[in-house]
């Protein structure tokens, strides 16, 4: 089964150079439209989208963001958050009873939001011909980041994105078998998982090798096991979190 939207959305690529090249006007706009087109939960549209032009901005942000080229290079760079604020001030105009942004669900409602939205606006730039490039980094330095970007109460910069016109073209990088990922019934038994993953291993073996990458033990498995034990690193999250209202309980 195939068709252009199809076709598109298996070809997707992480672009990490791109050429000095502007986009054309409007063009942010309308991907940013796209992205307003997500599905929404309770049409809160807890997202929002900064875009940061200033040089001597960019190049701050840029650093805080594990200093990657595909930051500096990007025609458009965007810090893209978890917003509930404005629904914060929706609260207030009615003088509700009660917000309740200390809870798990708010932060999931707003994360959820802001992902769909970004894919949304990753498909728009892909189908323009552009490149795109998510930048997880965001979250290294949360406070920093925050006030850097004037973030007020019940906002947290999620990812950020990088857009601009594709200086190369890296292969697409093997995704897990439909197995692995699609379940029947029931959540699919450890010993069937495993198998499945040990030969997923190997994919990844060729692949992180044909690509340079993770030069040591190149299993898919032990990569991962590596990048789960690293969660620690970002534990300024979890206070700054909670200094933005999401006093998550516990």
């Amino acid at each position: 089964m195939s068709n252009p939207t199809i076709d598109l959305l298996m070809s997707h690529r992480s672009i990490r150079r791109f050429e000095d090249r502007p986009l054309p006007d409007g063009v942010l706009e309308t991907l940013i439209r796209c992205g307003q087109q997500a599905s929404t939960s309770s049409n809160l549209q807890a997202y929002t989208a900064i875009h940061v032009t200033d040089p001597e901005r960019k190049k701050r942000l840029a650093e805080l963001c594990a200093d990657q080229a595909q930051i500096h290079q990007s025609a458009a760079f965007l810090a893209f958050c978890a917003d509930l604020h404005r629904d914060w001030m929706a609260n207030q105009m009615h003088e509700a009873e009660r917000f309740d942004g200390d809870y798990v669900e708010a932060l999931m409602i707003a994360t959820v939001d802001v992902a769909l939205m970004m894919q949304n606006v990753a498909i728009a730039a892909e189908a323009m011909g552009l490149g795109i490039c998510m930048i997880g980094a965001m979250r290294n330095n949360p406070k920093a980041v925050g006030a850097l970007l004037g973030l007020p109460s019940h906002v947290v910069a999620v990812a950020g994105f990088c857009i601009g016109y594709p200086a190369q073209a890296p292969e697409v990088k093997p995704r897990l078998p439909l197995d692995a990922v699609l379940h029947r019934e029931h959540y699919l038994d450890d010993e069937k998982h495993r198998a499945i993953l040990a030969d997923y291993d190997q994919t990844m073996v060729e692949f992180y090798a044909s690509q340079g990458m993770h030069t040591g033990d190149q299993r898919w498995t032990k990569v991962m096991a590596e990048r789960t034990g690293q969660f620690h690193a970002r534990e300024e999250l979890d206070e700054f979190l909670t200094a933005q209202g999401f006093q998550l309980r516990r």
